[in-house]
């Protein structure tokens, strides 16, 4: 029970009264609508292995140097897309969406460069080439001069709790996960609670991830239960780690087209995680 208690006592302090403040970083998608840490599905990464060193789990997250909990909240635009900002009371008949993400994570990059005839568009410049070898890829040296930004990628493990929901009253709490879930209780909100998991798995961990079928603050409490056991299971030998693009951080600005170039890009390109 005891593995509980930090990521427990995180979510009491996320869900304390209005009146107390979150601290942010810069990191954190509340400080902007457009610029900073935007979640993403886990894309592919791949482990570049400087020294050939034995991949077990304890190097590979050795490897993630940093760890940090955000919560995002975002708006349900008409056409679909998610608009982070600091928005923490809910309009009746929105949609919005709540995420709690835990990650561990390296940073890798890449750069782009903007269209000189129109700077709101960019596209991102290439970081590998094809080799002589067949089915095999050679990394191009830029100098620094090359590119006008530099996006950040997150590359790493995680889990996220997400709540997605409309409101049907004006109001509605949502910078609060257990208030969420008594305003679903109460039916101030209809929606649903994903629990996910970013490159862990394994045995022991499909049994942990709960299944809930409605938000209330049961299904919040053992969400958030089950996620504080899979974390203490990170270094387990069972448990099966790959990294992945978890994240971005947008420095350029610009609507949900920017986050979706950048997921292409990730796509095509492979962020790397590198073990020395």
């Amino acid at each position: 029970m005891k593995q509980f208690l930090p990521l427990l006592g995180l979510a009491i302090v996320l869900s304390s009264c209005n009146s107390t403040k979150l601290p942010t970083t810069l990191g954190d998608s509340s400080n902007a609508s457009s610029f900073g840490y935007h979640p993403i599905d886990p894309l592919p990464a791949w482990i570049e292995n400087k020294e050939e060193r034995n991949l077990d789990n304890t190097t590979i997250l050795g490897a993630m140097s940093d760890e940090t909990i955000r919560l995002a909240i975002a708006e349900v635009m008409n056409d679909g897309t998610l608009k982070f900002g600091t928005i923490s009371v809910g309009t009746a008949h929105h949609s919005y969406v709540v995420i709690l993400d835990y990650i561990k994570y390296s940073t890798d990059f890449f750069r782009v460069e903007f269209d000189q005839e129109n700077p709101t568009e960019f596209s991102v410049l290439p970081r590998y080439e094809k080799s002589n070898v067949e089915n095999s890829y050679d990394p191009i040296i830029r100098t620094i001069e090359e590119g006008d930004a530099v996006v950040p990628v997150y590359v790493g493990v995680g889990l996220r709790l997400t709540a997605s929901f409309t409101a049907n009253k004006n109001g509605v709490d949502l910078g609060n996960l257990f208030a969420i879930g008594a305003q679903a209780s109460s039916d101030q909100i209809t929606g649903t609670l994903t629990v996910q998991t970013l490159g862990v798995s394994g045995d022991n961990i499909s049994s942990i991830i709960p299944m809930p079928s409605e938000i209330n603050p049961t299904t919040i409490q053992n969400a958030i239960l089950s996620l504080g056991t899979i974390k203490a299971k990170l270094y387990d030998e069972k448990t099966v780690i790959t990294p992945r693009a978890v994240g971005v951080y947008n420095l350029i600005g610009g609507s949900s087209k920017t986050i979706n170039k950048f997921v292409s890009s990730i796509l095509m390109e492979r962020p790397k995680l590198t073990v020395y």
